[in-house]
């Protein structure tokens, strides 16, 4: 069946019509046509807005001042409000006739006394409001220090619809106005805001300060945090740069400090627009949140996303830089230009998924990041093979589900590499420009995917390329999924080697099924040579490819996203010379067998030949792509007669590469041979090789007694190893370790290692510590990573304190909590229970809106439990006898 299939892929699509055209011309921004709710008749011009938080007793009180541009007579003014009471509502310092407040739709709506004329006008009130305890809104966010003084802050989180929490709004992205913020606190009380302050003043307890005005902006990107924090600065190049933390922890911003200052100076010259804000300050919150928030000019990010300390790892160091160049990307796109409505959000997140990839990448060459971002398309790939995902431009009809509504998986990361791809094929300097005509054109307004696609069409006609950028974007982010590109070589007499060249939709299961067709750039490289550039714009094409005796790749270097299937001769005659590929061939080859292996489009054992034709070559991407695949298997196999055969014909394949590499650093080490050797060795030990446990638990003792025994880096890798074959006595070494951790990410690091236990007494001890207080509140979101990593070797267990404890686990998550109920919880428990239980399980909590969601997420569960069972069989048959052999 799988080699039939193989041969349908191959031979589907013979007739050589043109591909249909995909849409009509994409539409580009207009703001009487931004979809929303609110009028458009009303447009508020600049917001003065006075606010006294109590944080004590979670409320504030607030004056607001609106300028309003009214463009036609109206006896009505409505906007967005939540949890707020309004009192003294006067238009141009005259009551008006009622005032309506409703939660439920989240708008209020005022009546006047008679219209208001066309021209501005000035609405004052007064109000009161909440202060939230979790991430939406302004919000309170306790913790407590290293040294175990407990705190509280404030800060706020918009992002999508969360501003009217705070403050009544024109709570839409077309919406732009001035805001200027005037905040009165406790006098210790450091604060921050997009703008540097313009005043300051005390007045006993309390002191008052306001902030400048800032630029025309959508209202998600205003910000507040004020508490007890610290901050160190720096000035370069006209901008004034800082970061804030809980005060005696800003200390941990320096590396934070001095790579924003890089990035900066790399983004202003990349985007031909100067950052247009005094300042850039960069907050770091303890818990509340993962990740970061573009806020403009006052950036906020989980602490664990900014500070790096003496036990941060490289790991560590590189999150820390690619979250930060992320979130100063959307000082540009988000900020500087945002888009017209949620529909779009993938312009302000792929391109700063991109952007992030393309400048970690350069400033840190040694990290190899483009390789690594390889795992992130292909999970991507693996969400986009499902027959029911959604396209990355995805309408939304309700701004109340915006944040909601969206693949991450779809919107961050196939956007980010379908803009790679884009650039590859225009070219980086074409492209750039585009870019930069594209942010000159649109500064402080809004846009539509069109409007970028216009201004990359405009340079691509002057570069040769026919202004074919919008045909070719279109049809990758207007419908799901992505193309399998079959190969089918012929040799002629003299030997030169002509391609066929087919396309369908690639599918997890029914292959040969999917309805769609593409513009796909791809990469031609035949032997050594440089690769050649071939857009497939037809069913079926044919190319000249060198030789019949040169290796054959069409999606040179991985940069496609898209899958391969190649015939058996140039699939054997790649697999023969696999070690003379470029490493981004190699990658991509490997990624594409598998997927065709899962898909049963091809036999399993031509992914393992690939595997061990890699041979001693030190690829930490292609070493991790197989270690997950093996891995995978492993986990299949666990509980079968079959298990203790996978695993040794895992270990016998690994093991020469972990012996090359030994346990020690070497001075020549790159920090990708580092991560390589760490992501190996792990895995050896995972897999019960004594030699490789011996060494780590000899190692795991030395750090028992001197913790500068084993580097912070190490660390996880010898703890996991002894913690998945833990003795009691030794659990308990490894639980007093984690419970002395001297910060967060010492803490997380630790406690990490707990969950890998394989004895089921001792994992019930360790599900027992996750849901316990022993896990203070501002990591709470490290709670339902540490729950996942227990759910591979006790699905029942974890799934089980999932469904106790789902609201607490969720809580640190919002406004995101829904979308991991039904996004992503049925792949991560798939094993726990059978499909059609955790549907219904799920079903209960999540609201129906959300069913979309849960039946993309169930259908790669679905997939997932037919797969281990195939995986089970195809793993027997392939590995028989070879671990014998040996």
């Amino acid at each position: 069946m799988r080699i039939s299939l193989l041969s349908l892929a191959l031979a589907t699509g013979l007739t050589s019509s043109p591909i249909q055209a995909q849409s009509a011309t994409p539409a580009i921004f207009t703001f009487a046509s931004a979809p929303g709710r609110l009028p458009k008749n009303v447009v508020p011009i600049r917001y003065d807005i006075a606010l006294t938080p109590n944080a004590a007793a979670r409320t504030l009180i607030g004056q607001e001042t609106v300028l309003l541009d009214v463009t036609a007579p109206t006896a009505t003014i409505q906007f967005n409000s939540l949890n707020q009471q309004l009192s003294k509502v006067l238009l141009d310092g005259k009551p008006v006739k009622a005032v309506e407040s409703s939660d439920e739709k989240q708008l209020t709506t005022i009546t006047l006394n008679a219209p208001a004329s066309r021209g501005r006008h000035t609405l004052t009130f007064d109000y009161t409001g909440k202060i939230q305890t979790k991430p939406v809104g302004l919000f309170a966010q306790q913790y407590k220090t290293p040294d175990g003084v407990e705190g509280e802050l404030l800060s706020t989180m918009f992002e999508a619809t969360d501003a009217r929490r705070m403050f009544p709004c024109w709570d839409e992205p077309a919406f732009r106005a001035v805001f200027k913020l005037t905040v009165t606190v406790p006098a210790s009380w450091a604060v921050y805001s997009n703008m540097p302050p313009a005043s300051r003043t005390v007045k006993g307890e309390l002191a008052t300060t306001s902030f400048e005005a800032t630029p025309k902006m959508p209202t998600y990107l205003v910000e507040f945090t004020g508490g007890n924090l610290g901050e160190i600065s720096a000035d370069h190049q006209g901008t004034h740069f800082n970061v804030v933390a809980v005060k005696g922890q800003e200390e941990g911003g320096r590396v934070a400090l001095a790579t924003a200052q890089q990035i900066l100076d790399d983004y202003n010259d990349y985007f031909g627009v100067k950052y247009p804000l005094p300042k850039l300050t960069s907050i770091a919150v303890p818990g509340g949140f993962s990740g970061g928030m573009e806020n403009w000019g006052a950036i906020t990010y989980n602490d664990q996303a900014l500070l790096i300390t003496p036990s941060s790892t490289l790991n560590a160091r590189q999150k820390v830089f690619s979250i930060q160049a992320h979130e100063m990307a959307h000082q540009w796109f988000g900020d500087l230009v945002t888009m017209g409505w949620w529909d779009e959000v993938w312009l302000n997140e792929s391109f700063a998924s991109w952007m992030a990839a393309r400048e970690t990448d350069l400033r840190n060459p040694a990290w190899r990041w483009w390789e690594q971002q390889d795992e992130s398309k292909e999970n991507a790939m693996a969400a986009d093979a499902r027959a029911s995902v959604q396209p990355i431009l995805k309408h939304v009809v309700n701004e109340l589900d915006a944040m909601n509504s969206f693949d991450p998986a779809i919107v961050y990361h196939k956007g980010q590499a379908v803009l790679r791809m884009l650039e590859h094929y225009m070219g980086p300097d074409n492209f750039r420009q585009g870019i930069r005509n594209y942010m000159k054109k649109h500064a402080y307004s809004n846009t539509l995917g069109g409007d970028l696609w216009r201004a990359l069409d405009a340079v691509s006609a002057q570069g040769g390329k026919g202004g074919t950028i919008s045909a070719i974007a279109t049809s990758w982010t207007t419908q799901p999924g992505f193309p399998l590109v079959s190969v089918a070589a012929s040799c002629g007499a003299d030997g030169k080697r002509t391609v066929a060249l087919t396309q369908q939709r690639f599918l997890l299961q029914g292959l040969g099924t999917g309805k769609g067709s593409w513009q796909v750039p791809l990469q031609v490289r035949s032997g050594s040579g440089p690769a050649k550039a071939v857009r497939l714009t037809r069913e079926k094409q044919q190319i000249e490819a060198g030789t019949c005796q040169d290796t054959l790749t069409v999606n040179a270097d991985a940069i496609g996203y898209f899958r391969v299937a190649y015939d058996p001769a140039t699939l054997a005659l790649n697999t023969g010379k696999f070690t003379t590929l470029t490493d981004g061939d190699r990658i991509a080859m490997l990624d594409d067998q598998w997927a065709l292996a899962e898909a049963g489009a091809a036999p399993l054992e031509s992914y393992l030949a690939l595997a061990s034709a890699m041979g001693g070559v030190q690829n930490p991407r292609a070493w991790g792509q197989i270690t997950g695949v093996l891995g995978t298997i492993e986990s299949y196999q666990r509980g079968t007669p079959g298990h203790a055969a996978f695993t040794a014909y895992a270990r016998n394949l690994v093991r020469p590469l972990a012996q090359q590499l030994g346990w020690d650093a070497r001075p020549d080490d790159t920090p990708a041979v580092q991560n390589l050797r760490r992501a190996v060795i792990g895995q050896l030990g995972i897999w019960g090789d004594p030699a490789t446990v011996a060494e780590a638990r000899k190692r795991f003792a030395a750090f028992i007694v001197d913790r500068k025994a084993v580097a912070p880096d190490d660390q996880f890798m010898v703890m996991s190893i002894v913690a998945s074959g833990a003795t009691p006595a030794e659990f308990e070494q490894l639980h007093a370790i984690a419970k002395d951790a001297k910060n967060e990410s010492e803490l997380r690091r630790y406690y990490q290692a707990l969950t890998l236990v394989r004895d089921r007494a001792l994992a019930d001890k360790v599900g027992a510590i996750l849901i316990s207080d022993e896990i203070p509140k501002q990591a709470g979101t490290a709670r339902l990573p540490l729950l996942a990593r227990m759910a591979d070797e006790h699905p029942r267990l974890a799934w089980d304190l999932f469904k106790k404890h789902v609201d607490a686990l969720l809580a640190p998550y919002e406004p995101f909590g829904l979308t991991f109920l039904a996004q992503e919880a049925p792949q991560l428990f798939w094993r726990a229970a059978p499909p059609d239980q955790l549907e219904a399980w799920i079903r209960q909590k999540a609201p129906a809106g959300m069913a979309p969601q849960l039946a993309r997420s169930m259908e790669t569960a679905r997939f997932k439990h037919m797969q281990a069972a195939k995986m089970r069989k195809a793993a027997d048959a392939a590995v028989s006898g070879k671990v014998a052999a040996r």
